[in-house]
């Protein structure tokens, strides 16, 4: 699988909108993600055996509300769909709040 069906997986069930790159929808939650890096690794014969994806998954809420909670929960699904465990930043953008998870996943999709 890609990275990005893995975070799809991951974020989903928690039925707010999620689009690559930008969201231009009317909610206030939401997700965005985007690939940071992407490398091969594992060489043989001089090509990459493997890909590692460094990807950031960004979630967007009203800045009043709690995120504490949220954030574990995202943190943790994107862990159990295999991605390393997650650093967190928490930004505060006007009346938003601004959580971006970074993580990497070896894609599984043939090279």
């Amino acid at each position: 699988m890609t990275a990005f069906e893995n975070i799809i997986s991951a974020i989903a069930p928690f039925g707010y909108p999620y689009q690559p790159d930008i969201y231009t929808g009317e909610r206030e939650k939401y997700f965005v993600y985007n690939y940071a890096d992407q490398r091969g690794t594992l060489f043989a014969d001089d090509e990459p055996e493997t890909v590692i994806a460094s990807v950031q998954v960004h979630f967007y809420l009203p800045a009043d509300e709690n995120f504490l909670k949220v954030q574990k929960q995202i943190r943790t699904a994107l862990f159990k769909r295999g991605f390393t465990y997650p650093e967190v930043t928490v930004i505060r953008e006007e009346n938003k709040r601004h959580i971006i998870f970074e993580c990497e996943i070896e894609e599984t999709e043939e090279l």
